[in-house]
């Protein structure tokens, strides 16, 4: 049997004697969305119907000359977590000492102000 002919042993490729991985990182977000609704389970309606994740842009890049990239990736709402939604604001009449103005309304947050409620 002939022996095998060595080429540049000596002066290897950089990548000769490297492993490559395979990485998994998780991760969790979450998004808190404003929405105008006559009540919570409108609101909550409102952003399962129109929020959520469309687009996730991972980086990728290059490490000693070698491609660093995704392979692989799975995304999907978790039906098992909570979920929740609080009252922030309410869009209420202007009024003073003389008058209760329904065309100029403003949004506030102080719930001494609110006339619907916290739950509404």
């Amino acid at each position: 049997m002939k022996e095998k002919e060595i080429i540049a042993k000596d002066n290897p490729h950089p990548d000769v004697g490297k492993s490559k991985y395979k990485v998994r990182l998780a991760y969790t977000i979450w998004a808190d969305y404003e929405v105008v609704a006559e009540n919570k389970d409108e609101a909550y309606e409102t952003v399962q119907e129109i929020g959520g994740l469309e687009k996730i842009r991972w980086r990728e890049g290059f490490h000693r000359n070698n491609d660093v990239k995704v392979i692989a990736e799975d995304w999907n709402p978790d039906v098992e977590e909570s979920f929740e939604v609080h009252k922030i604001e309410e869009c209420v009449p202007y009024e003073d000492t003389e008058f209760k103005d329904y065309s100029d309304p403003y949004w506030t947050s102080d719930e001494f102000e609110w006339q619907t409620g916290e739950d509404q």
